[in-house]
């Protein structure tokens, strides 16, 4: 026997926190989540979560300020064995980044690379 569910009234769009919006977002880019997942538990479509992690991230990629670069002639001798160190080689540009630089500043330096 199939079950039918009649929907009488007019419905209408469902309007949703912002502090509601940013708990699913964080959710859903947590390590390991599935978005699909999330958005059925809270029962919402996937595409909004989607917009809003898209819209949220657009705000908060506004550049703030500068970041202070050093450019060396001669880069001076690095332990490349430090298991702290991050190393990248883009289009003949490396760039080291130790143990304790904030993605922020390593973001903005991959962004300009791409450039």
């Amino acid at each position: 026997m199939t079950q039918i569910t009649v929907l009488s009234g007019v419905e209408r769009r469902r309007h949703w926190s912002d502090e509601r919006k940013l708990a699913l977002v964080e959710a859903a880019i947590a390590p390991g989540a599935s978005v699909a997942a999330i958005a059925r538990d809270a029962d919402v479509s996937p595409s909004s979560i989607y917009r809003w992690r898209r819209n949220l991230c657009s705000k908060l990629a506004q550049p703030t300020g500068f970041a202070a670069v050093a450019v060396h002639a001669d880069p001076p001798e690095i332990d490349h064995g430090a298991s702290d160190m991050l190393v990248i080689e883009l289009r003949g540009v490396t760039i080291r980044a130790a143990g304790g630089v904030s993605a922020s500043l390593l973001a903005a330096a991959l962004r300009e690379l791409k450039a």
